[in-house]
């Protein structure tokens, strides 16, 4: 069997949609579906489902985690042999995925200011086909989901759809995996946006970074790139321009001041750098705030 994996941006979260539970009898099928929307999520109980996604053929064993994709032909390609019994989920998600032979760190549809760069683990890994240790505890958090979105009453409907949504998340941290090397290249890349914050009121270069997590500058920026999708450089004046901001619109210090307390020593490039991210200088930002406060 060629293993495959799904890579789900995670920004914004995939959305629960539905779950229930469904016994096969021998002779029975899967239903042929196109195009369907969701992604469905399996958990087999007992017997074997042989399941087809376009011209991919599955069997599908008790114990295992299955995932369709959305979009795609699923059909049975071969009747149900015995008593065949799972849970489904269905999950939608704004973003492209991919399914690929090798998990893939996916960018987020919803663009995410620097600043807030304080995680990488923005993709889900799911093996398409996998045997969890956790099947059992898995399970039980979907027996649960099952219960909170099936409320008889509006008000209980509301309140239901809110803890649905938060044993779903509980779930797929429950069965995502990890890929070891992107987690590597994140969490370095973790560590340097961290020391990037921390220090970037200084002058920082691609080789101060390379002097002080001893590695080559090349690969620094590589793995800033794989991550966030962009550079250390670019990063750093992202998150100045916001430190600077937050300093024109919160104080009453002095543009000179600012730019030295978000690392420029020369205002005159501090207010290039400003004017070119906010199409004003940073003198006429502050001004057109308080005006609009004023008003």
């Amino acid at each position: 069997m060629i293993e495959q994996y799904l890579s789900i941006p995670c920004l914004p979260l995939p959305t629960y949609v539905q779950s229930g539970h469904v016994v096969f009898q021998p002779g029975e099928r899967h239903p042929n579906r196109n195009n369907f929307q969701f992604f469905v999520m399996m958990f087999m109980v007992r017997g074997e489902l042989f399941i087809a996604e376009d011209d991919q053929q599955y069997t599908v064993k008790a114990g295992e985690m299955f995932t369709l994709q959305p979009k795609h032909h699923h059909y049975s390609w071969k009747p149900m042999e015995e008593t065949t019994e799972y849970y489904w989920v269905h999950f939608a998600v704004k973003s492209d995925f991919i399914q690929d032979r090798e998990p893939k760190q996916i960018r987020s549809s919803i663009l995410v200011p620097s600043l807030h760069y304080y995680s990488p683990d923005v993709t889900l890994f799911l093996k398409k086909q996998d045997r969890l240790d956790t099947f059992d505890d898995a399970v039980a958090i979907i027996k649960k989901i099952f219960m909170n979105s099936n409320k008889e009453n509006d008000n209980q409907n509301v309140v239901g759809f809110w803890q649905a949504q938060q044993l779903f998340i509980d779930l797929l941290q429950q069965v995502q995996m990890k890929a070891p090397e992107e987690s590597r290249s994140g969490y370095f890349a973790s560590e340097v946006q961290r020391y990037l914050r921390d220090h970037f009121d200084e002058r920082i270069t691609n080789e101060d970074l390379a002097r002080v997590f001893h590695i080559h500058p090349n690969s620094i920026v590589a793995s800033m790139k794989k991550t966030y999708g962009i550079t250390p450089n670019l990063y750093l004046t992202q998150y100045r321009m916001e430190e600077a901001v937050k300093r024109l619109l919160s104080t009453d210090e002095q543009v000179s001041k600012i730019a030295v307390e978000v690392g420029y020593q020369n205002i005159y490039y501090f207010s290039i750098v400003f004017k070119k991210y906010y199409n004003m200088s940073p003198s006429k930002y502050r001004k057109s705030y308080t005006e609009k406060d004023s008003n």
